[in-house]
């Protein structure tokens, strides 16, 4: 089993494998025949058992730009996993991901984001879990009569308006959260008049000097009001302040109260809203999984992070993928000066993958997290570790 990028004519066959692998109807004339759909931010990858047969086994990498720690770095997401089902455990899309990943190292790429069907299957390939990194709200729309009022003005966006509200909101709600993904729009899937015919609505809140400060894309859930972004509906509500949290979830109320029992919505986990309810008791609050992570250049992500104060640790990175991430690092740091890293054949501190080095240098758990986490070994407990590997606000918003 051999493993490479797809041409542009083979990408019907990356769609015959994720038909045949998640059992959706599949147009065979109509799919080899029409010109394929190029996307400049995508490549496909494909597993072959040999040189002249068609690849049994595909991935797409969605080129990303991340932010991290105050730096701006490159992030595959990794997406369109599938494999035929006669081809299944059969070593293919290793094959596929161990080609993906060596280009995006050779590629100057730091990171590496899916979403899992599997977290185990995909901890074989070095990722780990980023934990319940957010929070899915249900809130009954008749528990919301005793927020504080909110002043400012809701309007809605119909196709031919303009979206730039939604990125400037999102970049500045979203602009010191580890992960989060620069856009050049917020969601291209919500220009045009695909969000009517879809019966999806468009709603942004602003505050008194007439600045945008939050939004929500919601569908109907039969009796709910649906603001989740997930594979079925991506769907959002973002906010910049508690005022416009506020004037979002009144404004639901008022103007929905008689459609829809109850609104849903995500929010990232650090945000805690129950300050701000004003009645808990029947409401709901429920952590999912927020996708899962790794490290595709290790000392790059070393000499990326925020530490605080001054120290040093010693940290042994493995990983059964890119040898070049294997080793054992020192990172030097200090207030007003860049990360030193260098490779050492010192003792260890600590030993950790490259998943759970990504994972906790984004900040996405704590390092109480640590002593649960079987795959890393604590050698010196010093309070360096600490300094380093501590929670920040982390959170992966976009679907791959």
């Amino acid at each position: 089993m051999f493993a490479r990028k797809l041409t542009l004519e083979e990408h019907w066959r990356a769609n015959l494998c994720m038909a045949a692998a998640f059992e959706y109807p599949f147009e065979w004339n109509k799919e080899n025949e029409n010109a394929p759909e190029v996307d400049p931010d995508a490549e496909w990858y494909g597993a072959f058992p040999a040189e002249d047969q068609p690849p049994v086994s595909t991935l797409i990498i969605n080129r990303k730009e991340v932010r991290f720690d105050g730096h701006i770095l490159k992030m595959g997401g990794v997406g369109g996993v599938a494999t035929l089902p006669a081809h299944r455990r059969g070593g293919a899309i290793r094959a596929c991901m161990g080609a993906a990943l060596r280009d995006l190292y050779d590629e100057g790429y730091a990171l590496s984001h899916l979403y899992p069907f599997s977290t185990s299957f995909y901890r074989q390939f070095g990722f780990a879990p980023v934990g319940g990194q957010s929070a899915i709200w249900r809130v009954r729309l008749k528990d919301l009569q005793r927020l504080p009022k909110a002043r400012g003005t809701v309007c809605q966006l119909f196709p031919g308006d303009d979206l730039s509200p939604l990125l400037d909101i999102y970049n500045r709600a979203y602009g010191d959260t580890n992960f989060s993904c620069l856009r050049g729009t917020f969601d291209k899937n919500l220009e045009g008049g695909k969000p009517l015919k879809e019966t999806r609505w468009i709603f942004v809140w602003s505050d008194e000097d007439g600045t945008p400060g939050g939004f929500l894309v919601g569908t109907r859930d039969k009796d709910t009001l649906h603001c989740v972004p997930d594979f079925s509906a991506k769907d959002a509500f973002l906010f910049t302040n508690v005022h416009a949290l506020i004037g979002l979830l009144d404004f639901v109320r008022t103007a929905f109260i008689a459609n829809f029992e109850a609104i849903q919505f995500t929010v990232p986990a650090h945000l805690e809203l129950t300050g701000v309810l004003p009645e808990l008791s029947g409401m709901e609050c429920r952590a999912v999984l927020n996708g899962m992570a790794r490290a595709v250049n290790a000392e790059k992500l070393l000499q990326c992070c925020h530490c605080q104060g001054e120290g040093q640790l010693i940290l042994k990175v493995s990983d059964d993928i890119l040898p070049e991430n294997n080793g054992t690092f020192a990172l030097r740091f200090a207030p007003g000066m860049e990360n030193q890293v260098e490779r050492v054949d010192s003792a260890p501190d600590i030993a950790l993958d490259v998943g759970n080095l990504a994972v906790l240098l984004g900040g996405a758990r704590t390092t109480d997290s640590i002593a649960m986490t079987p795959d890393i070994t604590v050698y010196r407990d010093t309070p360096v570790i600490g300094q380093i590997l501590y929670r920040k606000p982390c959170h992966i918003l976009d679907l791959f």
